[in-house]
């Protein structure tokens, strides 16, 4: 499917567009941006102290999991169109931003949005992505509503334009 070829090209590309970026993670320790598909991953088990394993089962006590994502991307795959037979498909994608930032000041937002500008600039310069899908206007994006300290949210929605593919016909 074409659209799972420009998920993966996407997140490829934002890896090396955010490459040098470095934020706190939730351990306050400096880290990449995490880069994943169409939903965050479930947290694996991390090897479990000597608990009885009823005390799990029944809620005693909490299955200790590995570190929070952040900071992360999701990019997920929204919808697509094919208007008719002889247009291009248009596959719409979300860029789903987390981040932490526990600081006093309260200044997170800033961070998303300066990876809504490096994401931006990036294909305000070239429009093409992996020689295949062009991106299409209004780009769009958004801040999160309401308030979630230390965490931070944001988005994008970027259409693309993908190639059609075209009837065969052997008398044609």
């Amino acid at each position: 499917m074409v659209a799972a070829f420009l998920q993966d090209d996407l997140a490829k590309e934002l890896q090396r567009i955010l490459k040098s970026f470095r934020l706190k993670d939730p351990q306050n320790n400096p880290s990449e941006i995490h880069i994943f598909k169409q939903n965050l991953p479930i947290p694996k088990p991390l090897e479990q102290e000597n608990f009885p394993i009823e005390a799990l089962e029944n809620g005693l006590i909490e299955e200790i999991t590995e570190d929070d994502p952040y900071p992360y991307i999701i990019v997920r795959i929204e919808d697509g169109e094919i208007k008719d037979e002889a247009s291009a498909q248009i596959v719409s994608t979300q860029l789903i931003i987390g981040i932490y930032d526990d600081a006093y000041e309260k200044q997170g937002h800033k961070d998303v949005l300066n990876i809504i500008a490096d994401i931006y600039e990036r294909f305000a310069k070239n429009a093409v992505l992996s020689s295949r899908y062009t991106i299409q206007y209004p780009i769009l994006w958004a801040l999160q509503g309401e308030e979630s300290y230390p965490y931070y949210y944001g988005g994008m929605q970027l259409n693309w334009e993908v190639a059609a593919i075209r009837r065969e016909d052997k008398y044609a």
